[in-house]
């Protein structure tokens, strides 16, 4: 555990998923994922090549929102991670996107409905573990000021104030031509005061 790792001093977390059912998510196939839980994760299957995202119900304002996971038959650009600060739940069309490639590449976007914006482009960094073994993402959230985390260290951080309170939950998009699944161990909050 690195010592940066806000999960490490923020004590006992507020929320915790640890996707032995699939009470708190939509479940099933919509025209851009598939969601099912197996074995005690939560599979995202991406069905086009366009990030698709599934969301849970807490509405957060100030966090450190962090999710275990894996996808261990993906490769290259094929990507996955968090959704935040969604406004509206049940259009689900705008947000935060902080995730990683399989090949080992971070990025944070802002999705509008219609166009994603990068605030912070795909970087490389030896903080993510590659070739589908398993990540810990993280991410601070106190009103503008956005930090990520991965495997418990800070790689960037950035001020946006488009959106400051709303939903998260999962997406996942495939770089190539095949169908990309991200596996989801555990995925745990803590409110800010």
């Amino acid at each position: 555990m690195s010592d940066t790792d806000p999960a490490a001093t923020l004590g006992t977390p507020d929320w915790v998923e640890n996707m032995e059912n699939g009470d708190n998510w939509p479940t099933g196939f919509n025209e851009y994922t598939t969601i099912e839980f197996e074995d005690g994760f939560l599979k995202l299957t991406a069905e086009k090549d366009v990030d698709g995202w599934r969301l849970t119900w807490p509405f957060l304002s100030d966090f450190y929102l962090e999710a275990t996971l894996k996808s261990p038959e993906c490769s290259g650009g094929d990507h996955f991670g968090l959704m935040f600060r969604v406004p509206a739940n049940a259009n689900a069309n705008k947000g935060y996107l902080f995730g990683i490639t399989c090949d080992g590449r971070y990025s944070l976007r802002r999705w509008d409905g219609t166009n994603m914006y990068a605030l912070v482009g795909w970087t490389a960094d030896d903080a993510i573990n590659t070739d589908g073994a398993v990540n810990k993402l993280g991410i601070w959230a106190e009103g503008k000021n956005l930090a990520f985390y991965i495997n418990g260290e800070k790689v960037d951080e950035v001020t946006d104030n488009t959106y400051l309170e709303g939903s998260f939950g999962l997406f996942v998009g495939n770089g190539g031509e095949d169908k990309v699944t991200v596996s989801v161990d555990q995925i745990r909050y803590w409110e800010l005061p």
